[in-house]
Parts: C-alpha cells; structure tokens; sequence
C-alpha cells in the first residue's frame, strides 16, 4: 500500500541542524503519512467486522460458510431429503397407530335396552261388528320395569287400508294412555312409538279397503309377543341385543360396561351378560326386570 509521501525530505547538509522551520515541510509529510495508515486501519477494522458478522473471529465465520456451502451439496441433500422422508414416515405410523387406538383397538358405545311384553293375554281378533276393526283379550303386560293390567276392548283399532299396487305391513302394539294400556295400529310406513308394546304384524295386500275387505279376510295378523309368564322372577326368551363393533382380529377383546340408567327395577353390572362375541361385535343379554337400560361400552383389545 504506497503512502501519500514515500520519500520524507532530507535536510541539505549545508543548513544548520537546530532550525526549526527547516523541519516543518517534514512534519508535515509524516502527519500526512500517519492519517493515511490510520484511515486504512479503521477500514481495515472494520471490514473484518462485517467479514466475521456475529462470529467472535474471522476463521469461525469461515468455519460456518463451510458448513452452509457443505449443506448445499447434492450429498447432503439426499441425506436431508431422506431424513425428512424417514420422520414423515414415523409420523405417519405415529397417527396411524393413534388413529388405531381411537377407533379400532379401543372402541366406545351406548345402547339402549327395551325390556317390555307381555304376561299373559293381551291377544288381537279381528272384529265381526265394525269394519277393518280389532278386539283386544284381557291380559297382563310389563314395561318400565313393572307389570301392568291390561282390559279388554271391542273395536279398540282400525287396519288402515291399501290402496297401493303391492302388500304393506304394519303393526298392532299396546301404548300407555291417562286410561291404562291401549290398543292401536301404526299407518302403513310408520314406526312403532317409543315406549310401546309390539303385539302383531299385520300383512294388508294391494287394493284392502273398506269396500273390497271389511272384514279383513284376506289380511294377516301374525303374533310377535314376547310373552314372558314368570316376569318378574325369571325370563324365558331374555332380551337381547347385538352391538356392531369395528372388525378386530380375534374375539379375544375385553369389555367394560357401565349401567348408566334404568327404568323400575335393580339393574347393575352383573345383570348384562355377553351371551356371544365375534371380532364385529357382541351380543348383550338381559338378566333383570327393568326397562329402558342405557348402557356405555368400552371394547379393548392393545395387541391387535
């Protein structure tokens, strides 16, 4: 790097050596010299500072460029790029395990049991005085966890006719009224009402009206009474109910069920009874008088 004054003037050596102002040229070109070394030691300085960034030296700043360019280099990309395919993977069995443990290694549910019928009596006729009517006997039936008188009726229900071009089925049931136990029939396509007793199907073919069948000769009643003649003490058909579970791989799950409510008598734990299992699902059977049962489930099995 040259200096602004390479060569400092020499004093002659015909002049006196002791007068000042022979020296003042001099002065003034080291000065000269001096500022300019100074400015480019500043810049220098602080050029290195930029260099190194926030690294405590210059070679740890080169030490990370290094490393930076290294990092780019098609051999680290591939090892980046199957790491992070390796992790996403994991990730993947992660969830698919989790997913696993929430729907299928361990499964929860609630179900309903409806324990109603009947004890004795309570039979449907068809009525010889009313047109599409029914009879119903005297009986006894149960719900709500009790037994109930039943009184006969004449005519207490109509068949609704068909005017369709194919059969329709409805049914006969026993509903609970301000007057007691009542007879009635469910409009072609409609359900049974919640709490009530199914008694009969009843098969109408196409064309059943009250001018072409009054008195319901070409139609079907067929009895699906559950009748149940040692209620309370005992049950001769107990009620049941299959529970649908996700497909495991054997039938060798645990249960835990839980007796969350019931309808007029004692129901714990051990009146519910897996009567069958499959890896699909299980059958829950009914060793109690109550109605309306509410159960929760939980179907484990870690190792499947």
């Amino acid at each position: 790097m040259p200096l602004p004054v390479n060569n400092i003037t020499q004093i002659p050596n015909n002049e006196p050596d002791a007068v000042p102002s022979l020296w003042n040229t001099r002065y003034e070109e080291i000065d000269q010299n001096f500022a300019y070394l100074e400015a480019g030691r500043a810049a220098a300085a602080s050029e290195l500072a930029g260099a190194r960034g926030e690294k405590p030296s210059v070679g740890a700043r080169i030490d990370e460029i290094a490393q930076q360019v290294t990092q780019l280099s098609p051999e680290f990309q591939g090892h980046l790029a199957g790491a992070i395919k390796y992790a996403l993977d994991q990730a993947g069995v992660a969830n698919s395990s989790i997913q696993a443990l929430k729907q299928q290694i361990q499964q929860e549910g609630e179900l309903l049991i409806e324990n109603r019928g009947v004890v004795s009596g309570c039979t449907v006729e068809k009525s010889i005085t009313a047109a599409r009517n029914l009879n119903l006997t005297a009986g006894t039936c149960f719900a709500n966890g009790r037994a109930y008188a039943v009184a006969s009726g004449a005519n207490m229900a109509s068949v609704p006719s068909n005017i369709g071009a194919g059969s329709a089925t409805v049914a006969a049931y026993l509903y609970l009224s301000a007057g007691g136990w009542k007879l009635a029939v469910t409009a072609i396509g409609e359900s049974v009402p919640a709490g009530a007793i199914r008694l009969y199907n009843i098969t109408i073919p196409a064309n059943s009206t009250d001018a072409t069948d009054p008195n319901l000769s070409n139609v079907t009643i067929t009895s699906v009474r559950r009748v149940e003649a040692g209620f309370p003490q005992f049950f001769d058909t107990p009620v049941s109910q299959f529970v649908p579970i996700s497909t495991l791989s054997a039938n060798d799950w645990r249960i835990d069920i839980d007796v969350v409510s019931a309808d007029g008598a004692p129901c714990d734990r051990k009146a519910l009874n897996i009567a069958s299992r499959a890896p699909n699902g299980f059958t829950l059977e009914l060793a109690s008088a109550a109605d309306n049962v509410r159960v929760r489930y939980r179907v484990s099995k870690l190792n499947n």
